[in-house]
């Protein structure tokens, strides 16, 4: 019976002091963490630092990128020699074509020749005419003005023969824009109506074949 008593209190001692290990290794363990808070800073903080930094530094470089590119239109034109370039070129036979830009606005001519047959004035009148300038000239501004600081640019277009003023368009960068993406949904429109002449197309032919065949 004292045997069993004393195997009880020993295993009840063992027992004890396994818990107080335990206890004491929870202590150590809270303790160390209590003290790594104190000695590093808060995770929140930290990852607000380096995502600020970089932040930082990629607004750095597109404020760089932005204002290394010309104030204006004129500048840009300047810049790439596009006014050298487009100076009195030759569009066609009877029509030459001339590009200038002051601030953000760009200048675009054609002249055409007094002897120019009916044909070539035909091109750039009514709104088959208007459309062709319009359509020139919104690309052109939508190339230009985006390589530069701009806030906004406008186009204008005039064809002459000679003191006669055959068309005039004038588009700010807004309407350009919304010019070229209606004519690409046009485009698109077009396309489809096409696809779908050539499926009744195909099918009325394959009619006819049975028809034939029977």
């Amino acid at each position: 019976m004292a045997d069993n008593k004393e195997i009880k209190a020993s295993t009840e001692a063992k027992r004890q002091k396994k818990a107080d290990r335990r206890d004491a290794k929870a202590a150590r363990k809270e303790a160390n963490k209590v003290e790594e808070k104190k000695s590093r800073p808060n995770n929140i903080v930290l990852a607000a630092m380096i995502f600020g930094v970089l932040i930082i530094m990629f607004l750095f470089a597109g404020g760089y990128n932005y204002f290394s590119k010309p104030a204006t239109i004129e500048k840009f034109v300047a810049d790439n020699g596009y006014d050298q370039m487009y100076n009195d070129i030759q569009v066609s036979e009877h029509t030459t074509m001339k590009l200038r830009a002051e601030k953000n606005t760009v200048k675009i001519w054609f002249n055409i020749d007094e002897d120019a047959p009916e044909s070539e004035l035909e091109l750039y009148k009514g709104e088959d005419g208007t459309k062709t300038l319009k359509n020139m000239g919104a690309n052109i501004l939508t190339s230009m003005k985006p390589q530069t600081r701009a806030l906004s640019g406008t186009v204008k277009l005039k064809v002459k023969q000679g003191d006669e003023s055959v068309n005039y368009v004038k588009m700010s960068y807004s309407e350009a824009k919304k010019f070229l993406k209606e004519l690409q949904k046009e485009a698109e429109e077009d396309a489809d109506a096409a696809d779908e002449d050539t499926d009744a197309n195909a099918d009325a032919d394959a009619d006819t074949s049975e028809a034939d065949g029977e």
